[in-house]
């Protein structure tokens, strides 16, 4: 089984970059693409860095927003962001070629917790991108006898609806989360993730206003970029069910309940790295081979 046969990931990827690009065209690419991961690349089209959502929210209210942003331009967010180069906040990527194994390809993002591989040919031109949302998205329906609450994350990180945006993007950033349910009185009110951070500051209403008034930007209540409802799982459902939801739904996490009570929240990195504890990376593996059989059939 080869990457390129498996019927997950995206070819080529919604957003690849250059790698002279700024932190304000990782942000639009990210924001108006809705995705977490781009790839960057050099001026033969060969990839040398990666950037990932994390990255650009630590940058905007986290640990180097004070290092940068406020450091060297006064708290300046819109100048910041188009003078600074992406390579501030860019990574070495790890990636698969697209003839590799597809048993490589899922042990290594299992292994090393990765949220995405860039996928390239023999010469290291960017030809996809596999992430972790497609890895466990070849479990959704399958019933894995493995319940929610035994690989779920119990400590659920809350905000108020009326907290700010600024407050979010710390929050986010000194936690190393990318979701942030928004509860009041004990009742969920929404839930605002990262993709949802920065698809707000790429709006052009947004860009205009940081021009001018960062705060008006910065302090608006988490409210207004909350998705609603937020989509619940009880916590003795399979995990295949709660794939499901996230699948159908095009989230990456669910919180789980208990007779109506928050207790605890399952993400796309718990399926990703816990599951196989229990049932072994061939759990994966049985599923992405039945998926390349159905293809070829089907064809």
């Amino acid at each position: 089984m080869r990457v390129a046969e498996l019927p997950i990931g995206r070819f080529p990827p919604l957003a690849v970059l250059p790698r002279r690009s700024s932190v304000m065209d990782v942000l639009l690419a990210m924001g108006r693409n809705k995705v977490r991961h781009v790839p960057l690349v050099d001026d033969d089209g060969k990839l040398s860095g990666m950037v990932s959502a994390r990255g650009v929210v630590d940058f905007l209210g986290g640990k180097r927003y004070d290092e940068i942003v406020v450091s060297r331009f006064g708290g300046d967010v819109y100048r910041a962001l188009g003078d600074v180069s992406v390579d501030i906040i860019s990574y070495d990527p790890p990636f698969v070629f697209n003839d590799s194994d597809v048993r490589e390809v899922i042990e290594l993002m299992v292994e090393r917790g990765l949220g995405a591989l860039a996928v390239v040919d023999k010469a290291h031109r960017v030809v996809g991108i596999v992430s972790e949302r497609h890895v466990i998205s070849l479990l959704a329906d399958v019933d894995t006898h493995v319940k929610v609450k035994e690989i779920m994350t119990p400590e659920v990180v809350t905000a108020s609806p009326m907290d700010t945006l600024q407050h979010c993007m710390r929050v986010m950033s000194e936690r190393r989360i990318r979701r942030l349910p928004l509860a009041s009185s004990g009742e969920l009110k929404g839930i605002v993730t990262v993709k949802d951070v920065l698809a707000y500051l790429s709006k052009e209403e947004s860009l205009s206003k940081l021009k001018s008034d960062r705060d008006a930007v910065y302090s608006t209540p988490l409210v207004y970029l909350a998705s609603k409802p937020v989509i619940t799982v009880e916590e003795e459902a399979d995990v295949g069910e709660a794939v499901n939801h996230m699948k159908k739904h095009g989230i990456g996490a669910l919180v789980v309940t208990r007779g109506g009570k928050i207790t605890g929240v399952l993400t796309e990195r718990d399926v990703l790295t816990r599951l196989p504890r229990v049932k072994g990376v061939e759990i994966f593996l049985d599923e992405a081979e039945k998926r390349i059989i159905g293809s070829r059939v089907s064809f």
